[in-house]
């Protein structure tokens, strides 16, 4: 078959054929080059026929276009044609026509193929290939596709090469770029600067200055160009010029320069186009050595005069006037952007000249503040990370004017920005006492409001409390105050309590003279809080040194003397403590561990006893239910409610007095109690009548309430016996056959979900020593003849009714039940939320949200 296709290709190629056949023979060419069953002989035969072609059809550019793309498809997918396929196309490098661009297309790509991924054997590959002479000639071609092709071949091969192989000499390339950046065609000129960039980037600090000179000069250039992308490459060029005058050795005597640059940066930030906008913001960031003045200059619109005893803008050798009015408010310009992206990176940019300048700090402040107010989450995100790295290098002040603004920011709807405030808040060293109680207070309405946000509001408290221990010291009596027990109580579970008590104990210890200014007993509130401060600390605080801490400073008996004092010590000076509670001894009126030991292991043997009869009665109430199934099938609706309804008080009469291991047995068995009671309902709705019934919302109801029950006690007690897990499947899959009796049709995607079901039943059942019930087979088989189509009888819906039998399941007490409670008030009692779900083993949660 290959030998027959050869052929007809070696006639389709041939001269005399028209296009159409010759088009033909290359969809021909591909198909076997591209078969992965072609042998290596075939698609070199393949090979040598189009190559062949191309010198009978040299005149032919319809046909020699996509036949070169071929050879370089073929090249790449077969490395072992390469070099013929490179000797094939190397003349038509000369052409000095488009034919030229596709050659250097595939030169191109069969170097980026290579073994070395492009790296050094391709470059190597390609100056085999490609001489200076040539590539200077190609370079210079009336061509500007070829111009660019190839110039997309030099910036590729920048970098890549070793001192040993190179495409041109280091001059020569500098050359090329610099004279196609002033190309007619807006695509070269671009190009030409990447590669300039590409340049700059691999010489680094062995550039000559004279060399940065000519780069940094002919992007200046291109500053004014009618292309915006061509613009946004001359800034980047610039930004690179600038960082390298920054790093050489004359860095001292380029201050000036910087100074220039950085004005010449902030006439781009008004440009028209929002991508020159966002490279001139991205250059201004890092631009280095700008004096004080200019930074100043670039955040006010008016133009600032002569500061005694400075050098000012005044000074340099360009007109004074221009030179102010370009730098003059361009971070203002930028922060009033209509374009948020714009907004966002000069944002980021103020706080990285900020860290050069406490004064350029203190008044871009101002602007920053306004910017927390923007409608573009991203922008006030950007905002608060600019004012975090201000805080980080120690050059953010904050004034009272500002707080009003900050603040408010917690109560931001965003759960990012509201992090991100507390992040900024943590580092601030607040300016006086006004503010710091506003601080405080607006974190314990934060924590109020999102109590699921405890230990990140916790962990600010903790560092404000810390820094700001003078300011707490004045107001520990009024917060004292605040936490006096009312009635003889204090609830800890009070967000604003919890909160002060938590500033109590950060202050205290990291300021060891408030101490003693701070009632016992709030020490001892704190031991109840001592898990929740340790995790909002993470790893800054170790809990148990924490929990001797505060026991050390309450009335519970820890520790001796000495302990207490270094413990004391220890967490006066710092907020980890990994060693000192290893060296704590109990007191002698506390019992030995041997004394608990022994203790523990009596009574653990009668917690057994006393467990074991527990689920003995448990068990027993299990088969009363178990036994109410030939009730049901006999419709007695009234016997089977009042044999349930008694079952189920005596498992609650149980609960009252139950804990520990019979726990998770006893919830399980109210959950399955409860489920009987629906299929009792279901099966009396249903009537067993033999034609089909229209369901009601009252049946609805109930077959949406036991596929949520049955849901539940699944995936709800981890640990369950395989019989247990294999009985509530056949459950679950009773509830699938009530809602097709419901509904009277079988789709196909239900028989799918039911043979899926009923699979999982059986594989449980070759796992363990149970048997796979008649229901459960007869429902597989039936789903199995409903899914081919082999028969055409209904689903035996009442059929499956009739088979199924609650059995007996010895139901062990060897497992977990999962379950939690929230409860959420709100205004009024339309409000009341009561949601139980299967979250953490035996913890019984209580969220109190206000909802506003």
């Amino acid at each position: 078959m290959e030998r027959l296709l050869l052929e007809r290709l070696e006639v389709h190629l041939d001269p005399l054929s028209d296009e159409r056949r010759r088009l033909r023979a290359l969809a021909s060419a591909r198909a076997l080059i591209a078969n992965p069953d072609s042998s290596d002989s075939t698609r070199r035969s393949t090979v040598d026929a189009l190559i062949r072609s191309l010198d009978a059809h040299y005149g032919d550019p319809a046909f020699l276009r996509p036949a070169l793309k071929l050879l370089g498809d073929a090249a790449v997918l077969h490395r072992p044609l390469a070099p013929s396929v490179i000797a094939a196309v190397r003349p038509f490098l000369n052409g000095g026509k488009s034919l030229a661009a596709d050659a250097i297309a595939v030169v191109a790509s069969i170097a980026e193929s290579s073994p070395e991924g492009g790296g050094e054997g391709g470059v190597s590959l390609l100056a085999s290939v490609l001489d200076e002479d040539l590539v200077l000639s190609l370079a210079s071609s009336p061509v500007s596709l070829v111009r660019s092709r190839i110039l997309n071949l030099l910036v590729s091969s920048i970098g890549r090469a070793q001192s040993s192989v190179s495409l041109l000499r280091p001059h020569l390339m500098l050359q090329v770029l610099l004279g196609l950046a002033v190309d007619l065609y807006p695509l070269v000129r671009r190009v030409a600067l990447d590669g300039i960039m590409a340049f700059c980037e691999v010489a680094g600090s062995d550039l000559d200055g004279s060399i940065i000179d000519c780069c940094y000069d002919r992007a200046v250039e291109l500053f004014r160009d009618e292309d915006e992308l061509v613009r946004s490459a001359a800034v980047r060029v610039v930004s690179k010029c600038g960082q390298m005058f920054a790093a050489s050795k004359e860095r001292m005597g380029n201050m000036e320069r910087m100074d220039v640059i950085f004005v010449q940066l902030c006439s781009m930030a008004r440009d028209m186009s929002v991508k020159v906008r966002i490279e001139a913001f991205l250059a201004l960031g890092k631009v280095q050595l700008v004096s004080e003045n200019v930074l100043l200059q670039s955040l006010s619109k008016k133009v600032l005069g002569v500061r005694s005893g400075s050098k000012t803008i005044t000074k340099w050798s360009v007109n004074e006037s221009k030179f102010s009015l370009s730098a003059a408010g361009a971070f203002v310009h930028g922060i009033e952007d209509e374009f948020y992206e714009v907004r966002t990176i000069a944002c980021q940019s103020l706080g990285m000249l900020a860290t050069f300048s406490i004064q350029f700090a203190d008044n871009a402040l101002n602007l920053l503040m306004d910017m927390l107010n923007d409608d573009a989450e991203a922008v006030r995100l950007q905002t608060l990370q600019t004012l975090f790295h201000m805080a980080t290098h120690d050059h953010l002040r904050v004034q009272e004017k500002h707080m009003d603004m900050f603040l408010g920011l917690l109560a931001d709807i965003s759960a990012l920005i509201r992090r991100a405030a507390r992040k900024v808040l943590q580092l601030m060293m607040l300016p006086d006492i006004e503010t710091f109680k506003s601080a405080i207070n607006c974190l314990i309405t934060n924590l109020e409001t999102y109590p699921e946000e405890e230990e990140d509001i916790f962990s600010v408290l903790c560092y404000i409390g810390k820094n700001h221990g003078n300011f707490f010291a004045k107001l520990a009596k009024e917060f004292a105050q605040e936490i006096v027990p009312s009635c003889g109580e204090l609830s800890l579970d009070s967000p604003r309590v919890a909160a002060i008590v938590v500033l109590f104990i950060s202050s205290s210890i990291s300021n060891e003279h408030l101490t003693c200014n701070i009632p016992v007993a709030i020490f001892s509130y704190a031991v109840s809080l001592v898990g929740r401060i340790s995790c909002s600390l993470g790893n800054a605080l170790n809990r148990d040194a924490l929990m001797a801490y505060l026991c050390h400073h309450s009335e519970i008996p820890f520790s001796d003397t000495t302990l207490k004092s270094k413990v004391a010590n220890e967490m006066c000076h710092s907020w980890s403590l990994h060693s000192v509670i290893s060296e704590v001894k109990v007191k002698e009126n506390l019992l030995s561990m041997n004394e608990i030991a022994t203790h523990l292991k009596h009574s653990q043997k009668g917690v057994e006893q006393t467990d074991e009869e527990l689920m003995q009665s448990i068990q027993s109430i299990l088969e009363k239910v178990v036994e109410t199934w030939p009730l049901i099938k006999l419709h007695c609706a009234h016997e089977v409610r009042r044999t349930l309804r008694t079952c189920k008080e005596e498992l609650e009469m149980i609960a009252w007095n139950v804990s520990g291991s019979p726990s998770a047995l006893l919830e399980f068995a109210l959950q399955y109690v409860q489920i009987i009671q629906l299929i009792a309902e279901i099966w009396e709705k249903l009537q067993l009548k033999k034609s089909h019934i229209v369901g009601t919302m009252t049946l609805e109801f109930l077959l949406e309430k036991l596929s949520m029950s049955l849901r539940r006690m699944r995936y709800g007690f981890p640990g369950l016996s395989r019989e247990v897990e294999c009985h509530i499947i056949e459950l679950t899959l009773l509830g699938f056959v009530f809602r097709l009796c419901e509904v009277g049709t079988c789709s196909n995607f239900v028989l799918k979900k039911l043979q899926a079901i009923t699979s999982s039943a059986e594989f449980l059942c070759v796992e363990g020593s149970s048997k796979l019930s008649e229901f459960a087979k007869e429902l597989l088989r039936s789903c199995a003849e409903g899914g081919t189509g082999e028969t055409s009888q209904p689903f035996p819906i009442y059929k499956l009714l009739e088979l199924f039998n609650l059995q007996q399941v010895a139901f062990t007490g060897r497992f977990k039940c999962i379950k939690a409670e929230l409860q959420v008030f709100g205004c009024g009692s339309e409000w009341l939320l009561v949601y139980l779900s299967s979250m953490s083993f035996w913890t019984h949660v209580n969220l109190l949200a206000g909802m506003k």
